[in-house]
């Protein structure tokens, strides 16, 4: 316990002799004060290594402490650079990637999206690929000028048909990484390897259509069968690679005959015209000439029914008169006399003469035909 003359800051500073003196300033004893700050914090330090690297055996153990002291300092810095290397093996994977986890260069697992943990390199080794970019390869044509340096797209873009002509084709590929395990592990040079195989399906698809559907008609079936048969290769090799899609961007002759090519083809446009119009005028005269056949057919079918009929008519009436001729012979042949002379008369002038007129004076004319014709005989 401290004596009366003990203050906060320690016991007065003199001997006895100097009892009722004044105490000193205590802002002069800072100094002090820090340096026995730090022994304190020595002490203490001492006595945690104390503890920590000689256990509770006390000072018997200490005398060991300079001895112990190197090899325990690497301990602690090995198990820290341990420690740090584990953490090295915490990875992120975003949602639009797939990792696959390889151990000793052998594949592992495939990691999910989010915070992942692998034993770290040289042990362990991760490989992310994003399996929605979409990724393309360009044949002959590049949208970047700089990888179109050193190509040769003549030879990229040149292609056999068909019927043996030459055509000049840009198309591009579009792909997406189906599955990380197989895109990593099936193929060393993915890029190389889809482009050797779309070009070589281009080309035998190309190989098997005529120039003329190449550059007409039948540039979206080409996309079609060229699509199927670049995912069956790429699928034969294990690529893990997904096709998504094939443009073709331009499909000409070659430069060196596209003139003659032209011409032709304005031949062959002018050959069609010339038919079209052919065509239009037969289906044209055809139609009315198959009309006019078919009026004239059916006024004939008309007057041959007209005169199977008047003659069954004239038959049939022939026939009646002969029955009444055969019942009254005598009055049937004067009516048919009487009918006839009607006929034979009618437009004809008729003039009558009476032989006995002459004897009395009159003179013997009388114009039947006017008075038939007068309107008193016609109201009579």
């Amino acid at each position: 316990m401290n004596s009366k003359n003990d203050g906060p800051w320690g016991p007065w500073s003199g001997s006895g002799e100097n009892k009722g003196q004044k105490q000193e300033n205590p802002k002069s004893k800072k100094p002090q004060q820090a340096q026995n700050g730090l022994d304190d914090f020595l002490k203490k330090a001492d006595d945690f290594f104390k503890k920590f690297f000689s256990g509770n055996n006390g000072k018997n153990n200490w005398n060991n402490f300079s001895q112990k002291t190197p090899k325990s300092i690497i301990g602690i810095f090995i198990l820290g650079f341990v420690f740090l290397w584990l953490l090295t093996g915490v990875f992120k994977v975003d949602s639009d990637e797939n990792a696959a986890v390889l151990y000793f260069g052998k594949f592992y697992s495939i990691a999910t999206p989010g915070l992942n943990y692998h034993i770290p390199y040289p042990f362990g080794q991760v490989i992310k690929k994003s399996v929605t970019t979409v990724n393309s390869e360009e044949f002959g044509f590049s949208s970047n000028s700089r990888k179109s340096e050193k190509r040769n797209f003549d030879a990229e873009s040149l292609m056999l048909t068909g019927d043996e002509n030459i055509v000049d084709i840009e198309f591009q590929i579009q792909w997406q990484v189906a599955d990380i395990r197989d895109f990593v592990f099936n193929i060393a040079e993915p890029n190389q390897a889809i482009r050797k195989a779309s070009e070589g399906a281009m080309r035998e698809i190309i190989a098997r259509t005529p120039i003329a559907s190449a550059l007409a008609d039948g540039k979206a079936k080409i996309e079609a069968e060229v699509k199927d048969l670049l995912q069956q290769t790429l699928d034969s090799y294990g690529a893990g690679v997904r096709i998504v899609s094939v443009q073709l961007h331009r499909v000409d002759p070659p430069s060196q005959v596209i003139d003659a090519f032209r011409d032709v083809q304005t031949a062959k446009a002018d050959k069609e015209k010339e038919i079209n119009q052919a065509q239009s005028y037969a289906n044209d005269i055809i139609p009315r000439a198959r009309g006019a056949a078919s009026q004239l057919k059916e006024q004939s079918e008309a007057y041959a029914q007209e005169v199977v009929t008047n003659s069954k008519g004239e038959a049939e009436r022939f026939l009646s008169v002969y029955n009444q001729y055969s019942k009254a012979k005598q009055v049937t042949r004067k009516r048919i006399y009487l009918e006839t002379m009607e006929k034979i008369y009618h437009n004809n002038d008729k003039i009558f003469i009476d032989k006995s007129a002459a004897k009395s004076g009159v003179m013997p004319y009388f114009p039947l035909n006017e008075i038939s014709s007068s309107p008193k005989a016609e109201s009579k």
